[in-house]
């Protein structure tokens, strides 16, 4: 995988102008609040498909009293350099995001973009993963799951399409029972691809944990499950389409499907048996980064890919174990890292030769 050299922002969120240079290794955004550190980790993740780090509307992006935005990057792979233009564009009086490689655009364009960026986020939330919503950890772990599977967020959507669409039918006095049993089994194939995928990523990060040991002593041993009744190992299409079925009366009254992945939770213990909710807020922390340097170690060694990190506001509740193992995620990998924080001293522990840039003064 690659490195962004320089991006420029024209027209985005704060900025008017604004140009940087990055180094290929670690680089750290600092300045005062409101400055545009998060919007800069904005822009280069809205260089792949999606709405970007805060899935904000395209509207958003744009700055104000402004029509449009236009950001280019130039991005490195195996010593080839591409050109990533992101822009935003009317079309039929709604405005859409589009991404051109080298000034060309198409769905393999796309496909290409794809293949060349994986990246892994960190969003200041994610401290407070382990007493969020179950919605939230959903989220937070089909993140990870996309890291090596671009497919996989089409996946999700087809099946949060299907679960819409089946709650419109049942509320529909002249439903087709053909139509109906045909939106189930796309919402039961769907649904067990989702469980399996995330079957093997708690699978992963149980092995991948258990892997960075030998790089780095944490002072517990971590385990994690998926919480969700109807989910089985065992689980076939014909038992999920005759539990539809079943539920069809009840899912109708209440609206919706009451089980399946969009219900699924993840559990957390540390020795065992001790829930990871208790844990102190800096213990919790390190519990998070112990995920991301483990999906790193995943990536980097079994699938040969090397994703760019981009780490907001990462210096919260980081006393010496957290600064500690957050050097080690950044000096054992060969990838480039992106963080941002207030101040410049906040990241006292990072290499000599790391890139700071002070975006106040920009």
């Amino acid at each position: 995988m690659g490195y962004f050299k320089n991006i420029q922002l024209n027209n985005f969120r704060n900025f008017n102008e604004f140009q940087i240079e990055f180094s290929d290794k670690c680089n750290v955004l600092f300045g005062k609040n409101g400055c545009g550190k998060t919007n800069l980790l904005e822009a280069l993740s809205l260089c792949i498909k999606g709405r970007g780090i805060r899935n904000d509307k395209i509207t958003n992006f744009i700055k104000k009293d402004e029509n449009s935005f236009s950001n280019i990057a130039n991005f490195v792979n195996e010593n080839i350099d591409y050109e990533i233009k992101v822009i935003s564009e009317l079309s039929n009086n709604k405005l859409q995001k589009k991404i051109l490689l080298n000034n060309e655009f198409s769905s393999e364009v796309n496909k290409k973009i794809q293949s060349l960026i994986t990246y892994l986020i960190y969003l200041p939330e994610n401290e407070r993963i382990f007493i969020a919503s179950p919605t939230t950890r959903r989220n937070f772990f089909d993140h990870f799951i996309f890291s090596n599977n671009n497919k996989y967020s089409t996946l999700v959507n087809f099946y949060k399409k299907n679960v819409y669409e089946r709650n419109v039918i049942l509320n529909n006095i002249n439903s087709d029972e053909n139509w109906l049993t045909k939106i189930e089994e796309n919402i039961s194939n769907s649904g067990i691809e989702i469980y399996k995928n995330r079957k093997m990523q708690v699978d992963l990060f149980v092995k991948n944990l258990g892997d960075i040991s030998k790089y780095f002593n944490t002072e517990f041993k971590v385990a994690l499950e998926i919480n969700d009744p109807f989910y089985t190992e065992k689980l076939n299409i014909d038992k999920y389409m005759i539990s539809l079925r079943q539920c069809r009366e009840i899912d109708k009254i209440v609206g919706g499907t009451k089980f399946g992945p969009h219900k699924s939770d993840y559990i957390f213990f540390v020795d065992k048996n001790y829930p990871a909710s208790q844990l102190s807020t800096g213990q919790q922390k390190t519990l998070v980064l112990l995920l991301y340097f483990s999906q790193c170690n995943y990536l980097v060694n079994t699938c040969n890919k090397k994703p760019i990190l981009l780490l907001d506001e990462i210096c919260s509740h980081l006393d010496e174990t957290n600064a500690q193992l957050l050097l080690k995620i950044v000096n054992q990998f060969d990838m480039q890292v992106f963080m941002t924080g207030t101040n410049k001293d906040l990241f006292s522990f990072l290499s000599t030769n790391t890139n700071f840039c002070n975006i106040s003064n920009k």
